[in-house]
């Protein structure tokens, strides 16, 4: 878990720095859209888009080294996510879109009682006397920087009905990465003092669950995007597929499969215990593919005279995140938008002059614990 904190934090210094600088599209993640890249007239492309969500702890709270008194973790899985992509490129009419793309993803999905433990045992609450708790984690994340070629295709466009269809491919260089699921048992003995048995299975280019040095490691792989846009007259469908098919192929990645148990205790001035945890198993290296995971957005909008509604939904991982939007032409080159979506109750505010679109999203004023940026200039 201090994967999440460090990760999390990085990702919100990095989004307060593009704050400063950065197509706002509907929807909840960072997309690439192949059709409306590639469709444009000749003109250079700038697009930042973040989203930063966790389900049990505020971002201040992460930042804070989860040190908090009113975590909101829920029953079940409990999230932590963060999504970046930064894109440069250039569209040629009638030949496609060159371009760069750098891109981060961590996605850290766990279940109750491993939050509530790490919260009681970091913030050194009362712990629960004899309750069992049942462990497991599971952390897919990724660092890449690549180049990019997207090209769109109008299949079908009369009487008010157009069909277009879009690709992109990215060749891409990995640079940090992690893959991992950890699972096991813990047990209170008393209200400062508790134990562990865990299995750990993880792939990595930085060990966060303990401490151990490793060689560098780089991958080179690929990534493929879908775009489909349906539209007659004022209603129109789209349909974003993102990582369709991607891999990453690391040499000489280090790997373990060991387990970590909570045999080495010391207690602090107060009592509460604390871990240098032994373990034990394998450690080694191996060259490994790594399945980025693929991301679906389906949405459905109409156009009545200078609104603009949407309605659609993004999945990533078995997670939906449905949202609606709707937009407002104040005058001819100027909009303004609000939308919301459920996963994360975040509230979404959109803006676009011209070839300039500003998209930010939060759900809390004070204390977000989901913020998203997506800044972009075609020109």
């Amino acid at each position: 878990m201090v994967l999440l904190t460090h990760c999390s934090k990085k990702f919100i210094q990095a989004l307060v720095a593009f704050c400063l600088v950065t197509p706002a599209f509907a929807g909840v993640l960072p997309f690439f859209n192949p059709t409306y890249v590639s469709s444009q007239s000749d003109a250079f492309y700038v697009n930042t888009n973040i989203f930063l969500t966790n389900d049990p702890f505020t971002l201040k709270d992460l930042l804070n080294g989860l040190k908090t008194n009113s975590p909101h973790i829920k029953n079940g899985k409990n999230i932590a996510l963060a999504d970046a992509r930064v894109d440069l490129g250039y569209n040629k009419k009638g030949y496609g879109y060159f371009g760069y793309t750098y891109r981060e993803e961590i996605l850290i999905d766990t279940n109750q009682d491993t939050v509530e433990l790490l919260y009681l045992a970091i913030n050194k609450k009362n712990l629960p006397i004899g309750k069992h708790y049942n462990l497991d984690l599971t952390i897919k994340a990724f660092k890449v920087q690549g180049i990019e070629y997207a090209k769109n295709f109008n299949l079908y466009n009369y009487k008010g009905y157009i069909c277009n269809i879009g690709f992109a491919l990215e060749g891409l260089q990995g640079k940090d990465m992690q893959d991992a699921r950890v699972n096991g048992k813990g047990v209170v003995h008393s209200d400062k003092d508790y134990s562990f048995n865990i299995v750990s299975h993880y792939d990595y280019t930085h060990n966060y669950l303990y401490k151990l040095d490793v060689q560098k490691a780089s991958a080179y792989g690929y990534s493929s995007h879908l775009s489909l846009y349906l539209k007659k007259n004022n209603l129109s469908l789209l349909l974003l597929v993102n990582d369709i098919l991607g891999k990453l192929y690391w040499k000489n990645l280090p790997h373990s499969d060991v387990k970590l148990a909570s045999n080495n205790k010391v207690y602090d001035a107060h009592g509460y215990v604390r871990y240098k945890p032994t373990v034990s198993g394998y450690e080694g290296y191996k060259n490994y593919t790594q399945t980025l995971i693929p991301k679906y957005r389906l949405q459905l909008a109409y156009k009545h005279k200078r609104y603009f509604f949407k309605l659609g939904s993004d999945v990533m991982y078995g997670i939906y995140m449905p949202y609606i939007e709707s937009d407002y032409k104040v005058v001819n080159d100027f909009s303004l938008g609000l939308g919301y979506e459920t996963r994360f109750h975040s509230v979404t505010f959109n803006s676009q002059y011209k070839n300039f679109v500003f998209n930010v999203k939060a759900d809390s004023i004070f204390k977000p614990s989901t913020l998203g940026l997506n800044i972009s200039y075609l020109f």
